[in-house]
């Protein structure tokens, strides 16, 4: 095909050839990149709202408690801000595939090997939305209550109120302070 043109003219043409076959693949690369892109950006944004989500239980656990505070005798107007050491924790379930071999070796000259080797699959169970089967959801720990109230100069009042949260959230007396408003 090239035969009727001198060495100069083909090197040109191969070159040509060579920077279409590089556009070519180009082209095909770049939008799977692209598309990596967005499933990056998805996956950002499910986080997102997870975490979104998480403040607003956390959000609606400081407003329960703070609605069953006020109703407490004496009490009065109230505030309350819970800190959590830990957010919530999803356990899902996977179907776990092991396996050891164990293979032992002699040679003529009485050389002993042995050699070990094992190996473990974990695959996540989904259901039939592709979402993971959960075992089991752990609450977030909370880490310490402060409830601020105008009622928490007396004495008796206080005391409730502090009964009141180390109940409502399981928690030990170290992890609650009650002030006065």
């Amino acid at each position: 095909m090239f035969k009727n043109l001198n060495e100069k003219d083909k090197k040109k043409i191969y070159t040509l050839l060579s920077l279409g076959i590089v556009c070519a693949i180009a082209l095909m690369v770049i939008p799977s990149v692209g598309s990596d892109k967005d499933e990056l950006e998805k996956k950002l944004d499910e986080s997102n709202q997870g975490q979104l989500s998480q403040e607003k239980e956390q959000k609606s656990l400081e407003d329960k408690l703070k609605n069953i505070l006020t109703q407490i005798d004496g009490a009065g107007e109230l505030d309350v801000m819970i800190t959590f050491e830990s957010s919530e924790e999803i356990q899902p379930a996977f179907n776990t595939n092991s396996s050891t071999e164990k293979t032992e070796e002699k040679d003529p000259k009485g050389g002993e090997r042995t050699i070990t080797t094992s190996s473990e699959n974990k695959t996540m169970i989904t259901s039939s939305s592709n979402g993971p089967i959960v075992i089991k959801t752990n609450e977030a720990k909370v880490k310490g209550v402060i409830v601020v109230a105008s009622g928490a100069s007396d004495p008796k009042v206080k005391e409730t109120l502090y009964s009141a949260v180390q109940t409502a959230l399981q928690i030990s007396g170290h992890q609650v302070e009650i002030y006065t408003k």
